[in-house]
Formats: C-alpha cells, sequence, structure tokens
C-alpha cells in the first residue's frame, strides 16, 4: 500500500516520555502507550507499505527530532533523515511552486497549518492511506479523498496538545 506517514508519528516512534516532563503518573503512561503503539506500527506495518514522502517533511523530521520538545541529539536527528534521504524504497517528492500556493490556499481556508499541507500535498496524488494520530489530518483526507488511519488509537490534535507534552515530547 501507497502511505504517508505524519512526522507526529516519526516523532513518536523515537522520542520514548521521560517521566519529569509530565504532571502525572497518568499523563505519562498515556505517552508511554502512544510511544509503545508507534513502535509497533513501525515495527510491524511501516515495512509492508510504500512510503512517500515530500522534501519539506524531511527537514520537518529534522526539526522535530533536534529542536522539539524532548530534543534528539543533532548528529542523530541528521542521521534519521540521511537514512530516509538514502532509502531507496521511500520516494521523495519535490515541492513545487504550485504546491506551495496551493499550500498556503488550502490553509487560509482551513486554518490547518500550511506546515501540514507542505508534508502532504506533494505526495497526495500517490498515496492510497494517510497514517496520523492528528485529528486535523482526518480533514486533509476528506477534502483529498485518502484514507487517514490512526496507529495510536487516540487522536491528538493541537487544542489537546498545547501546552501539555503530547506534542513532540
Amino acid at each position: 500500500m501507497r502511505a504517508f506517514v505524519d512526522t507526529e508519528l516519526w516523532s513518536f516512534a523515537k522520542k520514548r516520555p521521560v517521566r519529569r516532563r509530565f504532571k502525572s503518573e497518568e499523563e505519562f503512561n498515556l505517552a508511554l502507550e502512544i510511544h509503545e503503539r508507534v513502535v509497533e506500527f513501525f515495527r510491524d506495518v511501516f515495512p509492508s507499505l510504500h512510503i512517500y514522502i515530500s522534501h519539506h517533511q524531511l527537514i520537518e523530521i529534522f526539526h522535530v527530532m533536534a529542536f522539539r520538545g524532548l530534543r534528539v541529539p543533532l548528529h542523530e536527528a541528521l542521521a534519521i533523515v540521511e537514512r530516509i534521504m538514502e532509502d531507496e524504497s521511500i520516494v521523495k517528492v519535490p515541492i513545487t511552486a504550485d504546491v506551495i500556493r496551493e499550500a498556503l490556499k488550502e490553509s487560509s481556508e482551513t486554518r490547518i497549518h500550511v506546515w501540514d499541507f507542505l508534508c502532504f500535498l506533494p505526495v497526495r496524488g500517490f498515496v492510497d492511506i494517510a497514517y496520523s494520530s492528528d485529528p486535523l489530518f482526518r480533514v486533509i483526507g476528506e477534502r483529498y479523498g485518502v484514507e487517514v488511519a490512526n496507529p495510536v488509537g487516540r487522536w491528538i490534535g493541537p487544542s489537546e496538545a498545547a501546552g501539555s507534552e503530547y506534542e513532540y515530547w
């Protein structure tokens, strides 16, 4: 199956939650459960997928790993992106000026971050399914006729993630 995997899932898989970053044991346990589910997704489902990724998303993965929430060392974040870039089974799709214009238009109409559109729009014509835990991707999937599946089992959106440790812990 041809698939898009949202940056958030890459982050959840790589960044194991650290107890001290959470207000309660309950929040930590939920974050740990999310991490474990996404690790299972990458172990059990990801290898059977034909992945498409935009050039923008490569940069976003590096940024999220190295500079957001619990940070991965720069050399490790760079190595992750380098492995993706070198992996011939992952199709890298460039961003054109037309895609940038469309992303800006879509973002202004939907109020969904332009970054989500810059990740998704370049690959939309190639993929059958998008994997994400962000409920805004359900809107994007519906707009573009792409199924959205959530390997986390819980939708974690901007309102829930804002001010919490759920987003890119």
